[in-house]
């Protein structure tokens, strides 16, 4: 039993200094975001949407600062397990229809993780299962398969809490609705950390690489 509290105090541990770490980086570029001007793209971008009708809420950032920002996050870099430089952010981009700005934007962020939540549970999926189709050497199992996908939804919903909307404007309809477009970012380092944990937690294989590599290869590509 002591064995097992010391462990557990470890994980703790390494999480909230992984967590430090991430809120120091994330402050950085925040600060970088707080004094950098639009750029001559994001302000021509800004027009278009104007001429179509999108706006802002009273007091919020124009729309061609919020496309800097996000401009910003997609150029981002940061290196793989390898040492090789990826993308940091994932950007999704998503709309929404409703009687309030504030409940659209809240649908339209909803929307963008569920995309990204589906996207993830598929590649997830595939690797574990083309590990054993080319019967690599690997400590996963038809039965590692099987939970996964048994609880692939609340483990993958559950690593896709903390995202940030980077962009949202507005118009309103004929019928008086307001229509909602927002962008949101989730951060490739923090979500990399929560799913390994996650899937060694629910697929009981703590401390089994061959999760980690997945959640790597799955994360260095396109999503």
């Amino acid at each position: 039993m002591m064995v097992m509290a010391i462990s557990a105090s470890v994980v703790f541990a390494q999480s909230a200094a992984e967590l430090a770490k991430q809120q120091r980086a994330l402050n950085e570029i925040n600060m970088k975001m707080l004094n950098t001007k639009p750029s001559k793209d994001a302000r021509k971008q800004e027009k278009k949407l104007v001429k179509q009708g999108w706006l802002v809420p009273a007091g919020g950032k124009t729309i061609a600062k919020q496309i800097t920002e996000v401009q910003l996050l997609g150029e981002e870099l940061m290196a793989d397990e390898n040492g090789n430089p990826v993308k940091r952010y994932i950007l999704r981009s998503a709309q929404a229809v409703s009687g309030t700005f504030n409940t659209g934007v809240a649908t339209a962020r909803a929307n963008a993780q569920v995309e990204l939540a589906a996207m993830l549970q598929t590649k997830v999926a595939a690797a574990m299962e083309s590990k054993l189709d080319n019967q690599q050497a690997t400590s996963i199992t038809a039965h590692t398969v099987e939970k996964f996908h048994e609880r692939a939804k609340s483990i993958i919903d559950a690593c896709l809490t903390n995202t940030n909307t980077v962009l949202s404007i507005y118009r309103v309809t004929a019928q008086k609705n307001y229509e909602v477009q927002v962008q949101v970012v989730f951060d490739k380092k923090e979500l990399s950390s929560r799913l390994k944990r996650r899937l060694q937690q629910e697929l009981e294989q703590e401390g089994d690489e061959d999760l980690n590599d997945i959640v790597d290869s799955v994360l260095k590509g396109e999503l």
